[in-house]
């Protein structure tokens, strides 16, 4: 088997490229010779590939020592895309810059960089210095691949969005069958999973096949970024247009024809950020911090709580958990992992049941009268949650506020410990609560006490995480439980509002999801 770019085992995307060839030449253009956000990218023959030796066949053998490939002998047997229904590549276990995706072809798998020259940019990504030198060192060996696999794990380097192109971006990915980017029906993957680390937001994108690059929008998932090493799943129901709402994608039909794979960083000229990726897997696939949580694995509640744990029946969450208004699609539900027909629907709640007459206030422009909820139009409309609160008289300690269900609308108790806390993309004139909502006599010992984060004021949009620890008991030190029992009977998630009767505020709720998730080219707050 001959090595794809003989003499020159490409491995530091772009850096590379001047021991490799040509540096100004093209990485990936499409049909019209752009690669553009507008535009599904296509990768010719012509893309830099990490490589070492082809497979011979379809994967590796029994007799090549570890695979990066999670497919066990059961889930071998290809669908009918030509791929396997589950894979993983994992970076610590790669020798060669391949994922191994079960297709035959000799070329499937490769890793490869994208960037903007095409649209007259300058994005690049820059690779660690012991890795550059290691491969100007040693590129005619073929070992500077695996030097960065093992030294790091997985593929690392600096993304750098230069000037010249109207929307700066770069990237990397790989094809799913084969070079030529012919369609494969993944939807049994059943989503993607990664493991990474990342300093700037970025996009996981299913490139269709060439007959399908006249679809005007991608079908993308956002993913935030994270300073420290994790893990995610992304079901396909978090995949979404990236036209926003409005303008719909046929999933089923990229996902019957996906030809790549691809990680898409954009944003302004001047951004940066380290990036790491370690696992990248079908759903579920890289491992236990990445597969939703089941509940099952918790300590059966106490006698005390008068709620019975059932032993059968299995909650599973979704561990990076995001709701974006932009991209809500006039839903008005966050997506938890829960019971989809009545689980994450935005609802309001106040001080009314306790003698007040505190409320929220819509704007003009959306219909708070019809049978059905107004977050949906609301959402549509102004791509979050844009909302007034008037504190009225009646009761002591005046509130309103808005919230959604975790599991079900019975308000069944699940473990969120996985969301690592909560993020928030906000403004508001003034301070808030996060406050978690438990299953009703789920810890009878909590009374009328809640754990609660605090929120500050502030008239810019703003992203900040919460994590567990910044929550609090509004009853103070000395009540039981503690914060670790509370997190695995969490029903419902509370954006609670205070104020003295006759005060009012505003405020936008745009994202909220779990530690991480909310980031975005917006400085993170504390």
């Amino acid at each position: 088997m001959k090595k794809l770019f003989a003499g020159c085992i490409a491995v530091s995307f772009a850096a590379m490229l001047a021991a490799c060839g040509d540096d100004s030449s093209s990485t990936s253009p499409d049909a019209s010779g752009n690669e553009s956000s507008s535009s599904v990218e296509d990768v010719s023959s012509s893309s830099v590939i990490l490589s070492g030796d082809s497979h011979e066949g379809s994967g590796p053998s029994s007799s090549s020592g570890p695979s990066s490939s999670a497919a066990s002998s059961e889930s071998r047997a290809l669908v009918s895309g030509g791929v396997w229904p589950k894979f993983l590549w994992d970076g610590s276990a790669d020798e060669e810059g391949r994922v191994v995706t079960g297709s035959d072809g000799e070329t499937s798998g490769y890793w490869y960089d994208f960037n903007d020259i095409d649209d007259g940019g300058s994005s690049k990504f820059t690779f660690p210095p012991d890795i550059k030198k290691a491969c100007d060192e040693n590129w005619y060996t073929g070992t500077c691949y695996e030097f960065m696999m093992e030294t790091y794990g997985g593929l690392k380097g600096t993304v750098k969005l230069g000037a010249g192109a109207d929307n700066p971006y770069v990237g990397l990915g790989f094809n799913i069958l084969n070079e030529d980017q012919d369609g494969a029906d993944i939807s049994e993957w059943g989503g993607l999973c990664l493991e990474y680390s990342s300093g700037l937001k970025f996009q996981v994108k299913i490139v269709p096949e060439y007959d399908l690059t006249i679809l005007e929008c991608d079908f993308i998932a956002s993913i935030g970024a994270s300073e420290s090493v994790k893990m995610v799943d992304i079901p396909w129901s978090k995949f979404k247009s990236s036209c926003g709402f409005g303008m719909d994608i046929d999933a089923a039909k990229v996902l019957a024809n996906a030809a790549a794979v691809h990680l898409r960083f954009e944003g302004k000229a001047g951004d940066s950020g380290e990036f790491l990726l370690k696992k990248i897997g079908s759903l579920g696939q890289c491992g236990s911090g990445s597969a939703p949580v089941s509940s099952s694995a918790v300590a059966p509640k106490s006698s005390s709580s008068g709620v019975a744990e059932s032993s059968s029946s299995a909650k599973l969450i979704i561990g990076n958990m995001l709701w974006d208004g932009y991209n809500d699609r006039g839903a008005g539900q966050v997506e938890t992992g829960g019971d989809s027909r009545t689980s994450g629907y935005w609802y309001q709640f106040n001080d009314r049941d306790n003698g007040g007459t505190s409320a929220l206030q819509f704007p003009s422009d959306v219909d708070t009268l019809i049978y059905d909820s107004p977050f949906p139009e609301l959402i549509e409309k102004y791509r979050g949650l844009q909302l007034g609160v008037a504190f009225g008289s009646g009761f002591d300690n005046p509130y309103a506020g808005v919230a959604f269900n975790v599991w079900s609308e019975e308000q069944e108790g699940v473990n969120v410990s996985p969301w690592g806390g909560i993020c928030l993309q906000y403004k508001s004139s003034i301070d808030f609560e996060i406050e978690l909502g438990l299953e009703d006599g789920a810890i009878p010992t909590m009374g009328s006490c809640s754990f609660v984060a605090r929120v500050p004021a502030s008239t810019s949009e703003k992203v900040s995480d919460f994590v567990w620890e910044k929550f609090k008991n509004n009853c103070g030190a000395g009540v039981s439980p503690d914060l670790t029992d509370v997190l695995k009977k969490v029903a419902s998630v509370r954006l609670k509002f205070s104020g003295a009767a006759g005060t009012t505020g505003d405020f936008l709720i745009q994202r909220i999801g779990a530690v991480g998730m909310c980031h975005d080219m917006i400085p993170a707050g504390p």
